[in-house]
Order: structure tokens, then sequence, then C-alpha cells
């Protein structure tokens, strides 16, 4: 099974003030699929737990053709691209359930890490063949998610956010959607309101755990575009740029 689609009808706890569809409930599905594929072709979570072994994602670009709405039926489709140097690349796509139309189109970039030492380890050395045997060679988003830059200037402190139950999962960390939400959050209300999202990518640095602070930091480098960092003590936790569709 070299991809997985799964229909999925959109709740009203996956939408916003506009009930558009949000990027958080994107990335809350993608991780669920991403799961849920991995384990179709033999190297999910429960394979990989055992020897102290696990998938984090580092990297996400997501592009939206058009938001889903409340109660839209979508599909939900995930495949492994394969390798990449450290990195293992799977692209998502999402469909409108009735008409067959591309909605969403997304690529990330995984790391397999060593859950002791938290040392990152070399997809082909884990895996083995199943790293390029089980890869579908079928492009959603073609290019690779590369490093996001901070500008030197501009970047304002909108809030400070600790880090609580809420935000993090089974592995005693922020999950990564939260990321994803607390950057949206930092958007002018007015703004975030009233334009739909065009894209937005988010690479994620370092773990927080509950009770940490996290400042969240915003700079608009061109209208509707924006660059969102999470600064824990003396690193950056997360980037994350948004850029909003004209109306």
């Amino acid at each position: 099974m070299k991809s997985l689609s799964v229909r999925y009808t959109v709740t009203s706890a996956d939408v916003d003030i506009r009930k558009n569809y949000r990027a958080s409930a994107f990335m809350s599905m993608a991780q669920e699929m991403a799961n849920r594929h991995a384990s179709c072709i033999g190297f999910g979570y429960d394979d990989l737990i055992r020897d102290n072994v696990a998938w984090v994602v580092s990297r996400m670009k997501v592009k939206y053709i058009k938001a889903p709405v409340w109660q839209d039926g979508i599909v939900f489709t995930t495949w492994h691209k394969g390798p990449d140097g450290v990195f293992s690349i799977r692209d998502f796509e999402v469909s409108d359930a009735e008409s067959g139309e591309t909605v969403i189109q997304a690529t990330s970039s995984w790391l397999l890490i060593d859950t002791d030492s938290r040392r990152m380890l070399r997809p082909d050395h884990i895996l083995g063949e199943k790293s390029t045997s089980t890869a579908l060679d079928k492009d959603a988003v073609a290019e690779r998610c590369g490093k996001l830059t901070t500008p030197k200037e501009g970047m304002e402190q909108i809030r400070l956010h600790e880090v609580l139950y809420s935000d993090v999962d089974f592995n005693g960390h922020t999950n990564n959607a939260k990321y994803v939400e607390w950057a949206f959050d930092t958007l002018p209300a007015d703004l975030a309101a009233g334009k739909d999202i065009d894209w937005f990518q988010i690479n994620f640095n370092h773990e927080t755990r509950p009770g940490d602070t996290v400042g969240l930091f915003r700079a608009m480098t061109a209208p509707g575009d924006f660059l969102v960092e999470g600064r824990c003590a003396d690193k950056t936790v997360f980037q994350c740029r948004i850029c909003l569709k004209e109306c």
C-alpha cells in the first residue's frame, strides 16, 4: 500500500470563524495519517518505539488551493516519497470528496530519532530497504521544505505562552499542531478573520515541555506575509511563515 486515503467530514472543531479548515486542524490530521500509513508499510510508531526510535516532523509546507469548509466531505491522502539524506519525505493531498478537486497540497520532512539520546538516525540505517521500496514516485509539492530565515529587523514580541496540559501529546512535549496554532494566533485578528490562507511553512527546531515559556515574535515582511518565531530561553523553538491570499 504505497498511499493511504481516508474520507473525512470537516467538523465544527476543525474550522475558524469563517468556517474554513484551520491550519492546525490540517496538521493534526496529517500527523495521524502519517502514522497510519507508516504502520501499514511497516515503520509506524508501534514498529519503532520498541527499539526506542520515533518519527518527528521537522518541516512542513502546506498550500491551500481552496479552503474546505464546515461539513465538507474531503479525502485525505498521504504517501512516503523516500529518503533525502537524514530526512524522509512525505507528501499529502486533500481533495473534495464529491468533485475530486484537489484543495490542499503539502510536503513534509521527517527525522528518525533515538528517544533516549534525541540523536538523529539515518532512515536507511533503521528502515533498511523499506526506506526506498515503500516510496511512491509522486509529488504533491515537488520542492523540498528549505530553511526559513528570520528577518534581522522588525521582529516584535506579541505575547508569551506557557506550555500547558492541552499543548502536550503522549510523547511528553508540545504537539506540532499546537505550534501552528500559536503562530496563527499572533496574526492581527481582523486580518486573520478576513483573508484566506495561501500557504504556510513551519520548521520545528527544538522541543518544549510543560512549564516552558515560549516568546512568540512576529514580523510582517510584505502585505499578508508574516514570519513568526517561537523562542524559549536562548533557543529558537520554531519558525513559521504564513502567507495570506489577497482579497
